[in-house]
């Protein structure tokens, strides 16, 4: 989405280069991968792929508090 390669998972998008507009890029890419919703605040609040990778697990936890396989997931 940003273009850039070797990005950390602790690095923030807005730092690099990141906007709204891409934000919802990210929160498309993620609904598609990962067949969860996700908010776009979401990236606001958690602009880090690490931060983002906790706000995806928590959405696919299912009501009987299992979690997806996220080993066959790649972002």
């Amino acid at each position: 989405t940003l273009g850039i390669n070797n990005i950390g998972i602790h690095d923030n998008f807005f730092d690099l280069g990141g906007h709204s507009l891409l934000a919802t890029q990210v929160v498309s890419r993620i609904r598609a991968v990962f067949d969860v919703e996700v908010p776009v605040a979401a990236v606001f609040d958690a602009p880090t792929v690490a931060g983002l990778a906790l706000v995806v697990k928590r959405a696919a936890v299912g009501a009987d508090g299992e979690e997806d396989d996220y080993e066959e997931h790649r972002l």
